[in-house]
């Protein structure tokens, strides 16, 4: 079955008092962890609740996983239950970074079979076509039902050891190319890519004014992409986190996507660290 993807600017403001709307505002900046939540409060979409990926889409991270782990289902379930979610409510999510932030949300409550929308270009698109914005904070109106959570498109790092083996998936990284190719890494201590993996950064599914280029380009590019790899596709990039904005293209493009590594490459990077001390000791 197909799944929800994009929603456009004009299609939410059509629907902005829908009593079962929740709207979440994801603006997430990785090196600065409260811009996101300044920057809701300086102004978003009437009635959004903004949602930290940080903290709440993500649980602690260790030695032992990447940047952004997927939270504990309890922690997930008690976050949507207090953001007003449940199995009825329609939710749309929205970034200033045509997605790359907002596509991890969607991915999360997607797989809880949640109806779950990504605003096409984000709260700029909002901006341009002149729609009203307010600033301050909302509360949101916590669920009655409480959702059971899990995970079931989420592939572990024994997943991917398993796989240098048995090759049963093909991993692609979301990263743009020189991190691929090991240039220019400036968020992990190990530069490269997983063996055997192929690159589609995340940035090549948006068009020169940040919106999803139309779903017909995608499928030519995606199909060009894939077409001498007949395995199923893992998804990865840096911390689980843009991976997700793949998945969210392939799926506008009607091809079937779901599975990402969220340890992704920093988890990888941890991997081979240990390894060499293993090696040294």
């Amino acid at each position: 079955m197909a799944l929800p993807t994009l929603i456009s600017a004009a299609q939410l403001h059509e629907i902005l008092e829908q009593n079962d709307l929740v709207i979440l505002d994801s603006r997430f900046y990785l090196t600065d962890l409260q811009k996101g939540r300044q920057q809701y409060e300086l102004g978003h979409i009437p009635g959004a609740l903004f949602v930290d990926l940080h903290h709440q889409l993500a649980g602690d991270e260790t030695e032992q996983t990447g940047r952004h782990p997927l939270p504990e289902p309890s922690e997930l379930a008690d976050t949507l239950m207090n953001l007003g979610i449940d199995s009825q409510t329609q939710v749309v999510v929205y970034d200033d970074m045509g997605g790359a932030m907002a596509a991890r949300a969607w991915w999360m409550l997607v797989q809880q079979g949640i109806e779950v929308f990504v605003l096409d270009g984000g709260f700029p698109t909002w901006q341009r076509a002149g729609y009203a914005i307010e600033a301050g904070c909302n509360q949101a109106t916590v669920a009655e039902q409480r959702l059971t959570i899990s995970y079931p498109w989420l592939v572990s790092e024994d997943d991917v050891v398993a796989n240098l083996e048995t090759e049963r998936f093909q991993l692609l990284d979301a990263r743009a190319a020189d991190r691929f190719q090991g240039e220019n890494e400036t968020m992990d201590p190990v530069a490269g890519h997983i063996p055997g993996a192929v690159n589609r950064p995340f940035m090549q599914n948006l068009n020169e004014h940040g919106l999803m280029k139309a779903p017909s380009l995608l499928l030519e590019e995606w199909t060009s992409l894939l077409q001498d790899i007949e395995k199923p596709i893992v998804y990865y990039c840096g911390s689980g986190v843009t991976a997700c904005h793949n998945v969210l293209a392939m799926n506008y493009a009607g091809l079937e996507a779901k599975h990402v590594y969220v340890g992704s490459w920093s988890q990888w990077a941890k991997r081979i660290l240990r390894k060499i001390d293993e090696a040294n000791a």
